[in-house]
């Protein structure tokens, strides 16, 4: 007989027993059992949940010994989100990949009440309902407070003034009250709105002065909110992000017991690892996550893992991801939110599968599992794959660039003709593909290289669907007339992949129906017109 005792185990922790005497699962509730069955197929069955499409499931005949194993886990993450478009919009998915963040659902074990810490400033106390009355509750700059506002929340935006009494109490009851509507919630998040308009009144001034840090005003109004949550709701966590501005941390200030302190990584190079001391760009945001450390309960992160101006443009950040996640851990962050594409972004469900199986478990190796993906996915295919993700890589590491989750194809040291040699490799894996599905998931893949073929024109067409939305341009998109006619015989070639294979948005503000409409009015085309 085999078994054992589940009482006390951790919500999630869980014990997976085989041996001659049988199978024994078992684990915390909520989720702790679902993923102990999890583990099971993967570690006992040899099963990889690989993409919300596939499952791979080897066979096995009957004859088949089940390998003896004792396996206690409890993961190191208690918030795990790989926010990839496959993930979000397929709970069944992002359960038995571990997410714990997008699934209500009881029958997938219910999500982790601690939400993601996100832009509040513009929730609480909206321009539309205190700006024209009171602009004293909002950022001054310059001896000037905003007059006219179309979004408070992106640029031109605007911050709250969070010295000023009176935002401090309006906050704080709107706080409360949003607790009080929503019992459960592990935390609630006060935290600047997205664009880096911070308050440069007096009041603000003197206490980023004395901190060094734009971070002390906002952390003054974020603790005195944390302490009313405190005697109001005990056990509910207030964060904040710490982001753009507030990202350092302050010299004498100290979050309260309470607080979250969510530490986001958006200045960061994509191309090298956080903790490289090489890279210029990465060694201040490993200064400000150790000294948050040292002075904060409960650090969570926020990082990017695609590139937000083109999603299919390929991102050189494969070889990063491992150390990055385990520096994460290393370094005592309790949770994780990698925020990716929506989806069929370029490699997203390899990105994907290394992502979330990292976050689940740090001590994975990273270059295991993407060469399991390839073999799994790609098939015969998944050698000529590797040489695409190597060339990508190699290209990208000899640059000598450091750029973020933002950009062109050369800021990340890529071009059209690395795109050209790309599709070379991908029209032999799809030749060599043992069948339709499989040469199908290839041409998928292909779709980086003929991102960076037509980039020159799409990303341009990209940011005018940007600034229409949020800052009403009604000028013309303006493009090289020798490099639209360059390039506009490939684009009818990425649309009809686009259409095909799922794609959503081009980018983080353009679906790629609009940015196909921007690039037909400057082309001057006709309704049915084929580029």
């Amino acid at each position: 007989e085999v078994g054992f005792d589940a009482d006390g185990m951790g919500q999630e922790e869980l014990r997976v027993i085989v041996s001659r005497a049988g199978v024994a699962i078992a684990g915390g509730r909520p989720r702790g059992t679902l993923y102990g069955v999890y583990t099971f197929l993967e570690d006992a069955l040899g099963v990889r949940f690989l993409t919300p499409e596939y499952t791979h499931v080897p066979s096995l005949d009957d004859e088949t010994l089940l390998p003896a194993m004792d396996k206690s886990y409890d993961p190191p993450f208690g918030f795990r989100w790989s926010a990839f478009g496959e993930i979000s919009d397929n709970h069944a998915f992002a359960t038995r990949m571990r997410t714990n963040t997008v699934q209500a659902e009881e029958k997938f074990g219910g999500k982790t009440p601690i939400g993601l810490v996100n832009h509040t400033f513009h929730l609480f106390m909206p321009w539309r309902e205190y700006g024209k009355d009171h602009p004293e509750y909002f950022n001054e700059t310059e001896g000037e407070r905003p007059s006219e506002v179309y979004d408070d929340h992106y640029d031109p935006g605007v911050q709250l003034c969070t010295t000023n009494p009176e935002v401090v109490r309006i906050v704080k009851e709107r706080v409360l009250k949003s607790l009080e509507e929503n019992p459960g919630q592990g935390n609630v998040s006060v935290s600047q709105n997205d664009n880096d308009h911070m308050c440069q009144c007096e009041s603000c001034h003197d206490i980023d002065e004395r901190e060094g840090s734009h971070m002390g005003s906002h952390l003054a109004l974020v603790n005195s909110v944390a302490d009313a949550v405190a005697d109001k709701h005990p056990g509910v966590l207030v964060g904040t992000l710490a982001y753009s501005y507030t990202r350092k941390p302050p010299s004498t200030l100290r979050p309260g017991p309470n607080v979250q302190i969510q530490l986001c990584s958006i200045e960061c190079c994509q191309t090298h690892a956080i903790d490289d001391p090489d890279c210029p760009k990465n060694p201040s945001f490993c200064e400000d996550l150790e000294g948050w450390g040292r002075i904060s309960d409960y650090i969570s992160v926020w990082t990017y893992v695609t590139n937000f101006h083109f999603y299919q443009l390929p991102c050189p950040n494969l070889r990063a991801l491992g150390r990055n996640v385990r520096f994460f851990h290393d370094n005592g962050v309790k949770g994780l939110f990698m925020q990716g594409p929506y989806p069929a972004a370029e490699l997203a469900g390899l990105r994907n599968y290394l992502i979330s199986n990292l976050i689940w478990d740090p001590s994975r190796d990273d270059a295991e599992l993407i060469e399991e993906f390839l073999r799994l996915h790609y098939g015969r295919g998944s050698k000529q794959v590797r040489e695409y993700i190597d060339l990508v890589h190699d290209a990208a590491e000899q640059g000598t660039t450091h750029r973020n989750c933002f950009g062109t194809a050369a800021d990340h040291g890529l071009g059209p003709e690395l795109g050209r040699r790309g599709l070379e490799i991908f029209e032999m894996a799809m030749e060599g593909a043992e069948s339709d599905e499989v040469r199908n998931r290839l041409e998928k893949a292909s779709m980086g290289c003929h991102a960076l073929i037509v980039e020159p024109v799409v990303y341009r067409a990209h940011q005018k669907v940007r600034t229409r939305k949020r800052n009403r341009d009604e000028d013309p998109l303006e493009l090289d007339p020798q490099v639209a006619r360059r390039v506009r015989p490939h684009l009818q070639t990425f649309f009809d992949l686009c259409r095909r294979h799922g794609v959503v948005n081009v980018g983080e503000w353009g679906t790629y129906q609009e940015v196909e409409a921007v690039l037909r009015e400057w082309y001057g085309m006709e309704e049915g017109e084929a580029f």
